[in-house]
């Protein structure tokens, strides 16, 4: 691996040299190594789900990793236009929790009206 790409990486394990995370914030994410089902990927995008005063204190963030292959199967997965493409997807039942240090590159803002689908999907399919 080059160095120039593993450096930017470290330094976004510290929290002093981070941006703040914002809940509906767009970030592409390294979820690997998984198993089994879990969704994969060393840079899929993932919307910050954790609010934003835990983000700041925890070294730790909710995501919901977002695709653009699977079709829409409300609760599971939802159409999210505003993540980045017309047939943009939120994966809501495969919710993780992350360490900070697997966050990279900034992506850009989910819409407020797709943030409140993803959390409408996530109280049916956690029966909340």
């Amino acid at each position: 691996m080059r160095l120039a790409y593993v450096l930017p990486m470290v330094w976004m394990g510290f929290d002093k040299f981070m941006k703040p995370l914002l809940r509906g914030q767009i970030y592409r994410v390294n979820l690997e190594p998984t198993q089994g089902s879990e969704q994969q990927g060393d840079a899929r995008p993932c919307m910050i789900l954790s609010i934003t005063p835990f983000n700041a204190k925890l070294k730790t963030v909710s995501v919901v990793p977002l695709s653009s292959s699977p079709r829409a199967l409300p609760p599971l997965i939802i159409s999210t236009p505003s993540a980045g493409k017309p047939e943009s997807t939120a994966l809501c039942h495969q919710v993780r929790v992350i360490d900070k240090s697997r966050i990279g590159k900034y992506m850009g803002d989910m819409s407020a009206d797709d943030i409140a689908q993803i959390e409408t999907a996530i109280r049916q399919i956690y029966g909340l």
